[in-house]
């Protein structure tokens, strides 16, 4: 059954009118009618079955059937903080990290991203960014969707990972005594992860001394260098099999 997302749902005599964006898609895109069921989410985890009482390409009123039970959240808590990529490969990243529970995305820039953004592109870009995530939580039925951070400088990004509690590693092709499988599986398991991947050309030797300085946990994920999207996901997947529910 198809899925659809709106921040808040408001029940009046038992209808709920879903706005324009998501009317559009299910009316001009999908091509749905009166009589259609689906699920209706919102970022608070509510869900419910509910049929198109009317349906019209500005506006759905939807007659609200069952709620569901919501989703168990996860009992990990992952942050991703990673260096702004390329508009294609980051928009894969935060799609796929978030699929896979991700709660929160960090972006921020380093010596070496190539992306840099003024104000204006930053918040253009967290909007389509936050698209991105709230289809992924549909696709993967998650409790909400991911939070996006607006883009930091390196420098706020350390005073950040300071504020952040539990366990962090850096993701770095420079290390060449710590894995990330003997570090995780050498230490407790937290309730709280995060992780720090770079950009397309990586970190400078000086940016991954400032982040160990910081307490961060320098770690390899093998011999193979990965794409900086790819490492994201990889991560992303390795710690939700070993500390969370992937798989559970």
């Amino acid at each position: 059954m198809r899925r659809f997302f709106i921040e808040k749902i408001e029940l009046n005599d038992g209808l709920c009118v879903i706005p324009e964006k998501e009317a559009k898609h299910m009316a001009k895109v999908l091509r749905m009618k009166q009589g259609d069921s689906f699920i209706l989410m919102d970022s608070h985890g509510s869900r419910f079955e509910s049929i198109i009482e009317d349906i019209s390409r500005h506006e759905v009123t939807a007659r609200i059937i069952r709620e569901l039970a919501k989703p168990e959240s996860s009992s990990l808590s992952i942050n991703i903080c990673q260096a702004v990529l390329k508009p294609q490969k980051m928009d894969y990243m935060i799609e796929k990290t978030s699929e896979l529970g991700v709660s929160r995305i960090i972006p921020f820039y380093s010596e070496r991203t190539v992306i840099k953004m003024d104000e204006k592109q930053a918040s253009n870009k967290i909007r389509r960014w936050t698209e991105i995530s709230i289809g992924a939580s549909k696709q993967s039925g998650r409790l909400a969707p991911a939070e996006i951070d607006i883009p930091v400088k390196f420098d706020n990004l350390l005073e950040t990972l300071g504020k952040l509690g539990g366990f962090k590693v850096l993701l770095w092709e420079g290390e060449e005594y710590k894995s990330l499988k003997e570090t995780l599986r050498s230490n407790k398991i937290s309730e709280n992860f995060t992780g720090i991947i770079g950009p397309e050309g990586g970190f400078t030797k000086k940016e991954a001394a400032m982040l160990k300085e910081a307490g961060i946990i320098s770690v390899s994920l093998g011999s193979r260098i990965l794409r900086a999207e790819t490492a994201a996901i990889a991560l992303t997947a390795v710690i939700q099999y070993e500390w969370g529910d992937l798989g559970v």
